[in-house]
């Protein structure tokens, strides 16, 4: 019988700088859990009547993935102490689709993303989007600006509805323990202008924050016992989620935050707030599925839109 081994860190490589700091964060991950880093590219799948094969063959293509994984499987070792299992994966196929598929019983996934222009971000869709609504595991998307020597010492978990938080609060507690950080629990709420100025009184805010303090920690109550040497903090704000969510990421190691359901095939498949965050945040920020589903056949269709539109990570 063979070894069992843990769930692996996936992380997807694409030849970016961006897939390299991705590389760093999976094997630090990787190094704290006790489990493997897959290294993970995809080659484009490409017809044998298209003109563009003969002029440069197949040859090429596999030469490209080759120097890719190299230079992944340099950047892992850099930070790589020899206990982390490492695994090389090549896959012909579109990103998203790939990807997902190697969601299916991994740890994480970690993906770097790339900043955009205003224009690019209304019109085109990404990699780390199409993955981050479909996949079975939590997907960690790692901002450009982020530095794998920053240690803050603080994990933030986004909060939306107090009585339905145990699952994305077990992560974040997690998250905060084997980084041996604080965690900030934060929740914020308000009405859609110009309602919340007609509805909301200063005195209502502060009956509804107490109310909401009071609910978070009733929900927190079992996992601060079971791991009570996560320091917490609890944070309720009168304030737009995204504005909120955004600023908490300053100065934190990460952001984690809850998806429901496996979004749908078309359309804006996470929401706003989700969005906001993999765009704009300063931090790492950990989508967590909080009602795992069935595999989504229809991801291949919904990658090969992505990758067209936007090609990258």
């Amino acid at each position: 019988m063979g070894v069992q081994l843990k769930a692996p860190v996936v992380v997807g490589v694409d030849g970016t700088q961006q897939g390299l700091h991705a590389v760093q964060f999976a094997v630090a991950e990787a190094r704290r859990v006790g489990c493997g880093v897959r290294l993970v590219h995809s080659l484009p799948e490409l017809a044998a009547t298209s003109p563009i094969v003969p002029m440069i063959g197949y040859e090429a293509f596999d030469d490209m993935a080759q120097k890719i994984m190299r230079e992944a499987e340099q950047a892992a070792r850099t930070h790589w102490d020899g206990l982390v299992p490492l695994e090389k994966v090549i896959r012909t196929g579109p990103r998203v689709h790939v990807l997902v598929q190697e969601s299916v019983g991994a740890h994480m996934v970690v993906l770097g993303h790339r900043d955009r222009p205003l224009l690019g971000r209304v019109f085109t869709a990404s990699t780390t989007t199409g993955v981050a609504m479909r996949a079975r595991c939590p997907v960690v998307c790692i901002p450009m600006v982020w530095q794998a020597a920053a240690n803050h010492g603080q994990v933030v978990v986004g909060i939306e509805d107090p009585e339905h938080a145990y699952q994305v609060l077990s992560h974040a507690f997690v998250a905060a323990s084997t980084r041996r950080a604080r965690l900030r629990v934060l929740h914020t709420w308000k009405l859609q202008r110009p309602y919340d100025d007609l509805v909301v009184s200063s005195r209502e805010a502060e009956a509804w924050t107490v109310s909401l303090t009071e609910k978070l920690r009733a929900a927190l109550a079992d996992l601060r016992t079971a791991y009570a040497e996560v320091p917490v903090e609890i944070d309720v704000r009168h304030q737009d989620p995204p504005a909120a969510l955004l600023g908490a990421t300053e100065g934190a190691d990460l952001l984690v935050i809850g998806r429901r359901g496996h979004g749908a095939p078309i359309g804006m498949p996470l929401g706003s707030t989700a969005r906001a965050m993999i765009r704009e945040a300063r931090c790492p920020v950990e989508i967590t599925p909080l009602h795992p589903a069935e595999l989504d056949t229809s991801t291949a269709d919904l990658a090969l839109t992505a990758d067209e539109l936007s090609p990258q990570i």
